[in-house]
Parts: C-alpha cells; structure tokens; sequence
C-alpha cells in the first residue's frame, strides 16, 4: 500500500513510474531513491541528443539488476523511517538486498525462462475499402463546408454547385467500381509487428564455509518486443562475498556488473517527420503502397510529403549499449560487545552510447542524404561512508540501538554527441563521420556535484511494549551555493505494542495490536542543475559575409538564497494481527507538506535569461493506506492466503508564490496536476437554434455550458479585485470565455486498490494477482488525433480509427460523436467532451507452478529441487475507457501492452 506504479512504456525494458505516497514536488524529481545493497543508484536513460524523431523512449531504472539476484525488496515511507538516508530520500526508500552466501556445501541453481507475447490489433484502423468510402465521405463534407451549404451555411446546394468557393466543383475521389475493386490495401501496423518473445537463462552458486560464504550469479536475458526492430539484450554478472577474520573483523564485497543492448526503433510523438514508427503506421493511408519493387523505393503519402513511409523506418539503425560497474566493499569491526564500526566505499559508473544512422531510404535520410549521429554519456558516483552502531540491553527491559555516521558523495556526469550528415553512401553507418559533408555537431558538456553528510539516530525500547526514536541528519549539497549549502533535518517516532500489555495478554483473539506516531523532515536537492551561473558557447551570424561568430553568453542566472527544499510529515499508524495472526493488517493515515519548492521562477522578459530557479512555495499530500493479509485455509495439504491493499492520497498546492498570476478559473488550493476544462453540453443537431453565447454554432459542434460571466465596467472591460484578480458574476452572462472554465478533476487516480490471492496443495502453487486505479478520468490521445477529425482523411490522405465512421453528418445526426468540423471556425474548444471514466481492473498475473516429490528427488542423487512454472501477465483489463490501455496510454500512438505467456523451469543440484 502507498505505491504508484504505472507503466510508461510497454517497448523492451520500458520504464515504470513509481511514486511512494504521491508526487508532492513540482520540478524537482519525485522519484524514490533506490538502494541496493547499501549503494545509492541513479536512473539511467538511452541518450536521445536533439533529434526528436529518434526518441529511443524510456528504461526502468532497474533494468540492471537481475530479478533473480533479488533476496528481499523493503519500502520506507514516512518521514521518520527514511530520514536517515537523507537528501535523496525525501521521495520514500525502496531498498533491495541481493541473495548472499549460505555456510554449508556448495549449490548450483538454474532455471530457464521462455515468454511469447502476443501483439493483437487493437488500433482499430480503418480497411483500403472503408478509407475510399470516408474519402468520398470526408471529401464531400469539406466542400459543403467550404461552401457554406445549409445548415452549415445559408447557401442552398444549388448555389454552390453553380458558383462553388474558389472555382472548386466537386470531385468524387472513389468509384464505386474502384471500392468494390479494391484489395486489402496496406497493413501498416502488421508490417512493423510482430509477436515478441523473452528467453533468459540463470544461474547461481552458492556456499560457504563458517568463515566465508559466497554467491556468484550470471543471468542472460533476451527480449525482442511486439513492434519490430525493438528489443533488449541484458548480460549481468554478480559476486558477493563474505569474509570473516581474527574473529572481530568481517569484510564484503558487492559486485554488479552488467551490460545491456537496445535495439531502438522510432518512438517520436511527434507530427509529421517527427513521428514515430507507430503513429506513422497509425496515420499513413492503406492506398499506399509499402515498397516500389519497380523503383527500389518507399512511396510517400502525396498529400503530405513530411510524413515518413513507416516501413521504410525500419532500415533505421539505432542501436544502444550501456556497461555499468556497481560495486562496494565493506569491513565491520566488533572491538566490544554491542559496538559495530563499518567503512563502506563504492562506485556506480555507467557507460551509455547510442548510434543512430537514418539512411537514404527514410524521408529524414532522403533530405540529408544519410545522417548519422554518436551520443555518448558517462556517469561515475563514489561512496564513502562510516557508521558506529551500539546496541545494548540493560536489567532484561531497556534496550537501546545508538548509530552515528557520516557519508561523502560525488557525481561526475560527461556527455558528447557527434552529427554528420551528406553521405557518400550508407555503408559506413555512423562509423566514419568525417566522410559526412553536412552540417557537423559537435557537442560535450560535464557537470560534477558533491554531497557530505553527518547523522545521527537513537532507538530506546522500554519492555518490549514501549518503543522511541530520534534522527537528526545533516546534508550539505553542491547544488546550492554559500548561503544555504547546509540543510538540517530531524524526525522523531514513538510506538507502543499495545498486545503486551498486561491487561490485553488475555485476549484469546488478538496476536497484535501495535500504534505508531511519526514525525519527520527530509530534504530534495534533484534539480538536475544547480543554484550557480552558467556560461555557455553559441555560434552567430552578425556579418554581411555570413560567417559564423562564437560567443559566450550567459545560460543560467545565480540564485545564492536558493535552498533546499524540505518535507514534513505526519504519520500514525495502527499494526495489527487476530487468531494467532490468521488475519494481519495495517492503517496508515499521514500528512505530508513539502515546502521551499524548487522551480523556475519566470523573470522580465526583458531579461538575458528569463527564468531563475528559486523556492516557490508549498504542496500538501494526505492519504491513507490499509494492508490486509488473510490465511483463510492452513492444512497438511492445502494453503490459500489473500493479501490485499488500498491506498488513497490527494496532492493538492498548499501555498503559492506571491507573485503567482493565475488564471481566473484556478484556487490556491488546487490539486497539483489539476484538469481544467469548459463543460460540454450536447451536440448540436440540425433545427436547433444556437445557443446565445455561441452564437456562430454550426450543428455537429459541440455546445459548451455557460457557467460563469466576468464582472464588467461600463466600457465591458473585465474588473478586476484588489489582488488583481478578475471578478466572477456568479451567473451566465451569455458568453463563454475563460469564466466558464473549471477544475474537473486531476491526473492522479482517487484511488488504488490490489489482490493477490495464493493458493498452494501439495506440490501446485497457484497465484492470481489484480490491480486497479479508480476515480481517474483521461482523453484517448490517439482517438484525439485520429478517430475524430475526418478532414485527415480528406485534406492529408490519413488513415484513421474505425470511430471516424460514427462521426456527425448530415445523414447520421450522432449525439456521441461530433462532426469533422467540431471546433472549426470557433474558440469554444470541445470542453470535457472526450474525457473518459479510466478507471481499469487488471489481471496482471497469473500464474501455475508444480514442485516435483522431494522423494523422487532422492533417487537421482544429484537433485535437491526442480520446479516447473507457467504464468500469464496482463491477461484482461476491465474498464470503461474505449482506448488502447488506461494505463500506458501516456501519448498518441504509444507503444502497445502486450499479452505475455511464459514457461520455465527452476532446478537446484
């Protein structure tokens, strides 16, 4: 409970958003911090450079790490329990321990995995023969258009076809014969498809002796994704080691090494040459053919020679490696009974490159003849820490736990990207640069930030039932300048077990009834910059020659007061636990502000740079968590446990900057990633009269509700109040402007909610797994774009969504679905018409497991364990929303969820 994960990529190694009680901060990053095995990690993405088209997407920031290596996963949440990580763990902790060495003899486990995904349809794109047929459609509706021919209009359809708009008469794109005659025209999205597929092979070895014990992993994993010319190939080698030695000393060793290879395809949201390979094959015309046998070439939409053949997008090479090292070393010294002195010293260092090259054959290789582009980035982050823990109980009933540390940490980030374009030939790919006449690029850039910190906690437990703890951490950030280098945070919980009270040892029922009370405070230094000037090189043409000047200019302004900013928060809640803990849960009520926001601030336009960052004022998050975790049947033979979780949080802005100008339909106290809209009424159909506030309404537009009016003085200029802000009436007034504006709703779902329900007899092992977001509201980005507006079709040879069919027209007067032209001509918008419940039921998995007798085991001497395993993630989703995925849809034409099957087997020798 308390987790956001939502999935903003479906493509190979996509990445996920993952928000530990909500996302309270504007620009800095509301990220969990992430630690594995002691070690800080950073997210690391494929660089993209300036070349939107080739948007490799995003990654997990997990995609390093073998699942398989995974011991145990913990998440810290409220202020108290993460406050000792310190800056970066303003956003909640999620820390991940790897599997270790075990004393005893040595054990080989591998297990091999193999899932098939199935890519299904579910752009429901028009045929060749329906396209003719909303050709002809389309084409007609503009010229009635066009022409004004009533009702969209006062020309009769006799005027206008003796004196049409511009000399134009019209023309019927497609016979009857020429539908009737036509073939399947092109699949677009099945020539860039296919069904996917994930190999990964694992294996480990475990042992050790008293002394020593190790763990020496390697795993292989193979994904090739759902749209071709996607895929990840991911390498990972680990080690862990144990050593102890003269009896008070033990060292380790962590070692992470991975690498991992992308192949890229085109993943641009953007329009026309920038679009990607999957809204190109959403938006390019089943008329057109895919490749020319005659000619060698990829045929182009000839209506609009900006928008890229998607077939062709496949000759693009773009390809990604990234080598990450992630390691530690540890020694623990023990001089004293209850004293633990550790030095931990580690580097994460990371190396990602990407190389791109849009050949000939591509519309953007077409233009430049070849273009070749290098980005390379290399990211190095040192760890050295120091702790002395002391633990200690006295007279059986005082227990205290002491720990006191300080930590130092650097960032070093380099970057370079290398362009070329004008090619002789596509052979050399990206490999000899120099040979590109074009335009060159050559870019670099190197931050290096350092972080040092001192903190301090002390636990004290009274009886077992009493329980109090204090935090006081102290971190200071290159990030800020003099001012304010230094941020000071202290947290503070108490618990009491209430179970172990004597007076409650009687109740039969209850195993334990345990209350908590936080209070903390945790700092954000993520701005990716920071507070200092900046200074950076551009090239100009000033002279009548036109040869370029490079000067120096000033990129970012100073900000000395600039400071960090700060969470504070409340947490209270109850653990519990009944029939000897048959039923165990949890209630978590909390409170979270985060103050000192850090965002830019705008400045006068007049400025060399426009906008500062600064402290910008404050956020509130308040929710509530509830765990439930049931053993409804426990047998010799037969298990069923449900667990089940829900979480509801609200983010709303607490305090504004003073200076904040905000439109007339905002409040101070407004969700963060509010939604604002004018509220739609209806359609407008054919006789009716249109409304007064809209008064140029065509039927088939979209009337918007008049809600509100501004407050006018005698010239009808809007009045504004002391504050400066526009005055309401309270009432229509017969126009629709920015009054009739009004918050509808938020980005955030109201609330989440999961079940998992395990079920185990003999040797079977059954899990079902569902998830869901509810009280969500979204527009379909892609039916925005293309299952709307039929005038793609007829203007631009679009394809579209089979729901253009449902549009208003003269001859089907819908009262779901607008005309073509439904802001046309107007400054209405279309209000909240096409926002849709989103809520969503996910089966996310399921899956099937049979262990095999350890008595048949036995007999071969060699086996200790072999289990064989079947799943299915993303079986069905229940929702109401009528696009692709209400969860992934983050963008038109975003890359598709997939159905996946998988199958394996588990063996240990």
């Amino acid at each position: 409970a308390g987790l956001y994960i939502r999935q903003n990529s479906a493509q190979p190694g996509g990445g996920l958003d993952i928000l530990v009680r909500g996302a309270g901060s504007v620009n800095a990053s509301n990220d969990p911090l992430y630690i594995v095995d002691g070690f800080p990690i950073a997210k690391l993405d494929q660089a993209s450079g300036g070349d939107a088209k080739m948007d490799p997407g995003t990654q997990g920031i997990l995609n390093f790490l073998n699942p398989n290596d995974v011991e145990s996963i913990e998440v810290l949440k409220d202020a108290s329990a993460t406050s000792i990580y310190g800056a970066r763990a303003a956003n909640g902790v999620v820390i991940i321990t790897t599997k270790r060495g075990k004393e005893g003899k040595a054990r080989v486990n591998y297990s091999y995995n193999y899932s098939f995904q199935k890519y299904t349809d579910n752009y429901d794109l028009l045929s060749l023969q329906e396209w003719m047929v909303e050709k002809n459609s389309t084409t007609w509706e503009s010229w009635l258009w066009n022409n004004n021919v009533s009702p969209w209009g006062n020309r009769t359809l006799e005027e206008a076809q003796a004196n049409p708009a511009n000399g134009v008469a019209y023309s019927r794109p497609y016979s009857d014969n020429d539908i009737a005659g036509a073939g399947p025209g092109t699949d677009w999205l099945g020539l860039i498809t296919r069904d996917g597929q994930i190999q990964e092979h694992n294996v480990n070895l475990q042992g050790g002796s008293e002394s020593t014990q190790y763990m020496v992993s390697f795993n292989y994993y193979d994904h090739q994704g759902i749209v071709k010319n996607s895929g990840m190939t991911r390498y990972t080698a680990k080690a862990n080691i144990d050593q102890k030695f003269l009896n008070i000393f033990k060292a380790g060793l962590n070692l992470t090494l991975t690498r991992i290879d992308n192949d890229n395809t085109q993943l641009g949201s953007g329009q026309f040459e920038n679009s990607g390979i999957i809204r190109s094959a959403i938006q390019m015309g089943p008329n057109i053919q895919a490749y020319d046998e005659a000619t060698g070439t990829y045929p182009i939409n000839p209506l609009l020679g900006q928008q890229p053949n998607p077939y062709s997008l496949l000759n693009n090479t773009d390809k990604g490696r990234t080598d990450r090292l992630l390691g530690n070393i540890f020694i623990e010294a023990k001089p004293i009974a209850g004293l633990t002195l550790r030095v931990n010293a580690g580097l994460d260092h990371a190396n990602v490159d990407r190389k791109t090259y849009q050949p000939r054959s591509t519309l953007n290789g077409k233009n430049l003849n070849g273009v070749a582009y290098i980005y390379n980035t290399d990211n190095n982050q040192y760890l050295m820490e120091a702790t002395a823990t002391y633990q200690r109980t006295f007279a059986d009933i005082h227990s205290i736990n002491l720990l006191a540390g300080t930590s130092y940490e650097k960032f070093n980030y380099d970057a370079s990207e290398l362009g070329n374009n004008n090619f002789i030939t596509d052979a050399f790919l990206w490999n000899n640069m120099d040979a590109g006449t074009g335009t060159k690029i050559t870019k670099s850039t190197s931050t290096e930030n350092k972080m040092m910190s001192y903190f301090f906690r002390a636990g004290y437990i009274l009886k077992n039932r009493y329980l109090l703890t204090a935090t006081l951490r102290a971190d200071g950030a290159s990030v800020f300048a003099k001012n304010n280098k230094w941020g000071y945070f202290p947290s503070v919980a108490a618990g009491w077990t209430m179970s172990e009270e004597n007076f409650m040892r009687n109740i039969d029922w209850l195993s334990n009834l345990k209350l908590r009370l936080s209070w903390g405070q945790t700092g954000n230094a993520d701005i990716s910059t920071n507070a200092f000037a900046s200074y950076g090189a551009q090239g100009s043409w000033i002279n009548s020659d036109y040869k370029t000047v490079s000067g120096v200019m000033k990129s970012r302004l100073e900000n000395p007061d600039l400071k960090w900013e700060t969470t504070t928060e409340w947490n209270l809640g109850l653990d519990f636990g009944f029939l000897k803990s048959r039923i165990t849960g949890s209630v978590e009520l909390y409170q979270r502000v985060i103050s000192d926001l850090l965002n830019y601030k705008p400045l006068n336009t007049y400025q060399e740079v426009k906008q500062v960052m600064a402290n910008i004022g404050k956020t509130q998050s308040r929710g509530i968590e509830v765990t439930l975790n049931t053993r409804n049947i426990v047998t010799k033979d037969f298990f069923w446990e449900t667990s089940l979780t829900y979480t509801k949080y609200k983010d709303r802005w607490k305090e504004r900057t003073p200076d904040w100008k905000p439109n007339v339909y905002e409040k101070e106290t407004d969700p963060i990633r509010a939604i604002y809209s004018r509220r739609a009424d209806h359609i407008m159909q054919i006789g009716e009269e249109a409304p007064t506030a809209q008064p140029d309404l065509r039927p088939g537009q979209i009337v918007i509700k008049d809600l509100d009016g501004y407050v006018r003085d005698e010239n009808g200029n809007p009045k504004v109040d002391e504050n400066g802000r526009f005055m309401l009436l309270g009432r229509p007034d017969g126009i629709i402007d920015e009054a009739d504006t009004e918050l509808i709703g938020t980005l955030d779902p109201g609330w989440m909610a999961s079940m998992t329900n395990t079920f185990k007899y003999k040797g079977f092992d059954l899990n079902i797994m569902f998830n869901g977001m509810f009280d969500r509201i979204m527009q379909d980005p892609t039916e925005m774009d293309f299952g709307v507006n039929g005038g793609g079709i007829a203007q631009s040879g679009y394809n579209m969504l089979r729901t253009i069919k449902d549009r208003w027209t003269f001859d089907n007067p819908s009262t779901t679905r607008p005309s073509s032209y439904y802001i046309t001509g107007t400054n209405y918008t279309a209000g909240d018409f096409f926002y849709q419940k989103a809520w969503f039921i996910r089966l996310q998995n399921i899956s099937l497991g049979y262990t095999l007798p350890k008595s048949l085991l036995a007999k071969t001497k060699v086996l200790s364990n072999v289990r064989f395993h079947a799943s299915v993630n993303n079986l069905f989703v229940i929702t109401p929303y009528k696009g692709l995925d209400p969860e992934t849809d983050a963008y038109a034409a975003a890359y598709p969820n997939a159905r996946t099957f998988s199958f394996g087997v588990d063996v240990s020798f």
